[in-house]
């Protein structure tokens, strides 16, 4: 047994010796393995290394070319912003001095306008006045051969008979033209089977404004004919001819100028209503009396502008008011105006009449004269009666609020002026409606910036002009 386990221990020591020597042959092999590795992975490490060197100069090469590329475009970018800088600049210098040569032409036009509206209003004048003493001769002449009981009768017979004929003739006119518009636009298309085709034509504003253009200048020589007394004549000749004012306004602004002369013609003859009447001459040669020019200008002293009717005579006002130029009769007419619309009458009859645009041009700058008639007149309206709240709504417009904006722009302002303009602000303020207008026109602003400049003795005008911000910017509009 002994002997088998010592044969068995030698096989075993055998094996491990052969084992031994194999793992260390393998060590050996492992060993000079690593060897290479190491310097292969040495070499493969120095070629990496050349290999980043070289690529790197190259990149470093390519960057430097770059920037100094780039620094080459930045400086002539800048040469070139620095050429277009200077380039401006003296477009700029260039610009300011057109400017101010512009600024200089524009007010020396604007001088050379005044100075032509001047003129062309002293040309008018003239024309006015020539005119005037044409007719004045005329009475005068007219007189002259009135005075003679019996001296040429025969002459004084033509010219009566030649005025009644013109009188006939404007009469005539006038009739053939309405007649025949009621019997085109009314009565035959009452009887027509299509009525609504020819109606429509027939209120165009083309057709009317044909029609009006049409009646117009007779109707104002009609005027100097008409019994002014006689209300059931003259009032709705002058309705006809204040309503025909207004359609030519407002349809075809540029014929206006082509009835300039008819409407001077038509305000001179309501303001002063003075032509004689040559109803004495139409009597027989031996029934004429003398008679003197007081006695001849009473014959139309009380009509129209000057008539004790208030609806005649305010009626008259505003056509003198569309027609009329001059200084003297225009303020007149306001005085007039002013006085008639305390009562409450002639303030329904204001807003019949739509008077309030025929006021709020005299309220424009431009107008600097009637700006405080105007404006007395709006602020009469104003007050309360029966008929404030019709005239606040007919000032709820833009046409309106853009007027006031001009007034409140002016460089001049009178502070009695803003005092009653603020109190019809304050009124419309409480409108709801009137918030837009009081918006796009700035009056906001503007009166923030009146209120901040308002001085200490104008507390009235203050304490109005913050009760109308408060309005605006607190939710107790109406």
């Amino acid at each position: 047994n002994i002997r088998d386990i010592y044969k068995e221990l030698q096989v075993i020591s055998e094996k491990l010796k052969a084992e031994n020597k194999s793992l260390h042959e393998r060590e050996q092999k492992l060993k000079e393995r690593e060897r290479m590795v190491s310097i292969s992975s040495q070499n493969i490490q120095t070629i990496a290394q050349h290999e980043i060197k070289q690529k790197l100069q190259v990149v470093e090469e390519k960057y430097k070319a770059d920037i100094f590329r780039l620094e080459t475009l930045l400086r002539e970018k800048n040469k070139e912003n620095k050429r277009l800088k200077d380039n401006f600049e003296t477009l700029k210098q260039a610009n300011d001095a057109l400017k101010k040569e512009f600024e200089s032409l524009q007010s020396q036009h604007e001088k050379l306008e005044k100075q032509a509206v001047t003129v062309q209003a002293r040309l008018t004048n003239l024309q006015r006045k020539q005119e005037f003493d044409q007719r004045q001769k005329e009475m005068e002449i007219s007189m002259g051969n009135a005075v003679p009981k019996q001296q040429k009768p025969k002459e004084a017979e033509e010219k009566t008979k030649q005025r009644v004929q013109k009188t006939a003739g404007c009469c005539f006119d006038v009739t053939g033209i309405l007649l025949d518009w009621v019997s085109d636009a009314h009565l035959r298309c009452a009887v027509s089977e299509v009525p609504g085709k020819p109606l429509e034509r027939f209120l165009s504003p083309e057709y009317l404004q044909d029609k009006v253009m049409k009646i117009l200048p007779s109707a104002v020589d009609m005027l100097r004919e008409f019994p002014g007394q006689n209300l059931r004549i003259s009032l709705p000749c002058i309705q006809f001819i204040y309503w025909a004012l207004i359609h030519v306004e407002n349809c075809a602004g540029q014929q206006k100028s082509g009835l300039s002369s008819t409407l001077r013609r038509l305000g001179e003859e309501l303001y002063r209503a003075k032509t004689v009447r040559f109803s004495e001459l139409e009597k027989s040669p031996s029934e004429i009396v003398p008679s003197s020019p007081s006695k001849l200008d009473k014959s139309k002293d009380g009509i129209y502008f000057r008539s004790q009717n208030l609806h005649v005579r305010l009626l008259s006002s505003l056509i003198i008011l569309k027609t009329l130029s001059q200084v003297d009769l225009l303020a007149h007419v306001f005085d007039v105006l002013r006085n008639d619309l305390k009562s409450d009458i002639a303030k329904e009859l204001f807003l019949y009449y739509q008077a309030t645009p025929v006021v709020l041009q005299y309220l424009k700058p431009v107008n600097k004269t009637f700006m405080g008639s105007a404006m007395d007149i709006f602020l009469q309206m104003s007050t309360d009666s029966p008929f404030q709240q019709p005239f606040l709504e007919t000032c709820s417009t833009e046409t309106w609020f853009r007027t006031i904006a001009m007034v409140l722009r002016a460089p001049s302002q009178d502070s009695k002026l803003l005092e009653k303009l603020s109190i019809i602000l304050q009124k419309l303020s409480k409108f709801r409606c009137n918030r837009k207008y009081f918006e796009v026109y700035t009056i906001v602003g503007i009166i923030q910036e009146l209120l901040r400049g308002c001085p200490t003795d104008q507390a009235f005008l203050a304490l109005n002009l913050k009760s109308i911000l408060f309005n605006l910017t607190s939710g107790a509009a109406q």
